[in-house]
């Protein structure tokens, strides 16, 4: 009975283990490619260039004098992709110094006095701590330095965690702003923002969002995801050197930066659009943009938000001259790193210009160039070989798992499903579960058809199991599990089965002349009793000649008969 019980948990836990080691080899072969894929990219093709930018006033970007017209320019650099869809520059900047992060807002050593200043949340007291170094006058004019450590809640600014100063819940923060003089910070649950003085100590609350406002926030001032993957740059139109043998450039107009003299904040709504906040006021005055779709291979989604992304970067300018906002640049890298875009809107937040990045050398032979979303997979050298290798390998993924990573395309964030592995929502199946271009029956079926290898190889090995199992005995039940389970998982649960089947030396049956069981009373076969002749004792058996029966005599002579 206990062997009965301990068996499911065995085929369970095996079945698991067998699950396991099967993705994680997957894994590592769809990484394989993914380098690959990388390396193969023509340099130009992770450059996206819009000239002149749009943004700059007719009368600067036009004037006679000026020898290149301003520009707009987002790249993603050389050698990121592994650390960023891997985790592992996550991983490591949150425990770099001097770096931004999730949990510690701001840290920073002085190079000049080797202080320290850091700005963070204390989740226990509710408060934001800030520490920093400070130079104070003198009465006789000479300087000192003057460490500070301030606790900062919803009702004031104290050196002390005074429970008078409330608590933040879930509070986010302008990562590109002085924070030493004037920090930014919105708490989600408090659905409010705040503008913060340390200087002067003081906190400024803006009004409460309402219940039906559809603002949620999810980060402020400094917009970007993934900055170590990709960069965006904005350069001004530039006039000629009057040195004739010089080769220097000038800009006839700066950007605005520090970006905190603006008037505007941007505001990234986790629908993905970017909302403009009135810094003296705290209150939206109106949209910014959005964040651009990027190309895929399959038409995807109409409006993305940050999660689709794997990496994106929102750049606003205002010039030097007046602090006047003009607009805001936004690039973002698609889900599967595959393509980069970059678009321009302008102060009213229209979209005025968008371009993505394009395998020029495909123009020889098309007649234009080729989204890099689709040149990857055919046109690049190499392509194709690795695009079927890609297919192969999806295809050996369990089939119930691939029909769940499409249903599950959408919900996965994207460099995360870089690292997945059960759920793939960067495979062919989940970007056509992606595809806006047909109904959900259409686009259903065809997804079927994208993985019609796995499915074929997965009913195959359900008809070997079975045959296997009828062999080996296993009860009806017991086949019909299997054969279901072998058409779910596919090749793991083959594996599983294969590990976990009965280890039995099976004999011939007397009536059908097939294998049978010799642990059980009939034939599984064909239902014949186990009997086997050979194997009854006898009634009689053969004693040894010295042995003698005990108690015996012998027995008496015959007496002559009388005469």
């Amino acid at each position: 009975m206990k062997s009965l019980l301990n068996h499911p948990i065995k085929v369970l836990a095996t079945g698991f283990v067998v699950l396991l080691l099967l993705s994680l080899l997957l894994f590592w072969c769809r990484w394989l490619y993914e380098i690959n894929l990388y390396d193969i990219m023509p340099r130009e093709s992770r450059y996206v260039t819009i000239t002149p930018s749009g943004l700059v006033p007719p009368e600067l970007e036009n004037d006679p004098n000026v020898h290149t017209h301003s520009c707009a320019q987002a790249w993603i650099h050389d050698g990121e992709h592994l650390f960023t869809v891997l985790g592992i520059g996550d991983y490591f900047k949150a425990r770099i110094q001097e770096r931004h992060h999730s949990n510690i807002y701001y840290l920073h050593k002085d190079k000049d006095d080797e202080s320290w200043s850091w700005l963070y949340f204390d989740e226990k007291i509710g408060k934001i701590v800030c520490f920093y170094t400070d130079r104070e006058k003198l009465p006789d004019n000479t300087m000192r330095l003057k460490k500070i450590q301030l606790y900062v809640g919803p009702e004031g600014v104290s050196d002390i965690p005074d429970k008078k100063l409330g608590r933040f819940i879930c509070p986010i923060v302008d990562k590109d702003g002085p924070w030493w003089s004037l920090l930014t910070l919105y708490d989600k649950k408090l659905r409010c923002f705040f503008k913060i003085n340390l200087k002067e100590k003081t906190v400024t609350k803006g009004p409460e969002l309402d219940k039906d406002d559809t603002h949620k926030p999810v980060q402020i001032g400094r917009i970007d995801k993934n900055s170590s993957l990709l960069s965006l740059y904005w350069k001004a139109p530039c006039l000629k050197s009057p040195d004739e043998n010089s080769n220097n450039l000038k800009p006839i107009v700066e950007r605005d930066y520090p970006g905190y003299k603006n008037q505007y904040l941007l505001v990234l709504d986790e629908t993905g659009r970017i909302d403009l906040l009135d810094r003296e006021t705290l209150e939206f005055t109106g949209t910014a943009g959005y964040l651009p779709v990027p190309e895929s291979l399959f038409p995807s989604k109409r409006a993305v938000t940050p999660k689709d992304l794997l990496a994106y970067e929102v750049l606003p300018l205002a010039l030097n001259t007046d602090h006047k906002y003009r607009g805001m640049f936004a690039a973002n890298v698609s889900r599967e790193g595959t393509s980069t875009t970059l678009a321009v809107f302008d102060e009213e937040g229209k979209l005025i210009r968008q371009k993505n990045t394009d395998f020029t050398d495909a123009q020889r032979y098309h007649g234009r160039p080729i989204s890099t979303s689709k040149a990857v997979f055919w046109e690049v050298p190499w392509a194709p070989t690795l695009t079927i290798s890609k297919y192969l390998l999806e295809n050996l993924h369990p089939p119930i798992l691939s029909l769940a990573s499409y249903a599950m395309a959408d919900s996965i964030e994207a460099a995360a499903g870089h690292r997945a592995l059960f759920i793939l929502p960067n495979s062919f199946i989940a970007m056509k579960g992606r595809d806006i271009r047909s109904n959900m029956t259409e686009r259903f079926f065809t997804a079927l058809l994208i993985i019609l290898p796995s499915i074929i190889l997965s009913i195959f090995l359900a008809w070997r199991v079975s045959v296997n199992a009828t062999v080996v005995g296993l009860s009806e039940n017991a086949r019909i599990f299997w054969i279901l389970t072998s058409i779910c998982f596919g090749l793991a649960a083959y594996i599983t089965y294969r590990l976990t089947r009965p280890e039995i030396t099976l004999v011939t049956c007397a009536n059908c002349g097939k294998l049978r069981r010799p642990d059980m009373e009939k034939c599984h076969r064909c239902g014949s009793k186990w009997y086997v002749p050979e194997l009854i004792p006898p009634t009689w058996r053969v004693l040894d000649r010295e042995e003698q029966v005990p108690n015996s005599s012998p027995a008496p002579e015959a007496e002559p008969a009388a005469e």
